[in-house]
């Protein structure tokens, strides 16, 4: 843990130091500044992998979608006019003779 010593200067006497010193070695901090920085680059790097595997889902799901919806629109289509030819056969058909 980073630990700064406690600055109980006034304001005039706090500018004449230059840096605040640290407990741990420049090394150690070193070492966890650039652990911290990896840790939040890899954090980053993995959550846009994850946006674009659902990005890429979303995409797939959309066109499978859509080639669904046009068959069975057209498989409607189809039904109708099936339905129609049907009626119309039966309109220019003769009543079958009752027994």
């Amino acid at each position: 843990m980073l630990r700064m010593e406690p600055q109980a200067m006034s304001g005039s006497e706090a500018s004449d130091q230059e840096t605040p010193s640290y407990r741990s070695p420049a090394r150690v901090l070193a070492r966890f500044f650039e652990r911290s920085r990896d840790l939040w680059k890899a954090k980053y790097k993995e959550l846009q992998r994850r946006i674009k595997a659902f990005r890429t889902e979303l995409r797939d799901l959309r066109r499978s979608r859509d080639r669904w919806r046009a068959r069975a629109e057209a498989l409607e289509r189809t039904i109708e006019q099936l339905h129609a030819k049907l009626q119309e056969h039966l309109e220019q058909s003769p009543p079958a003779p009752s027994r």
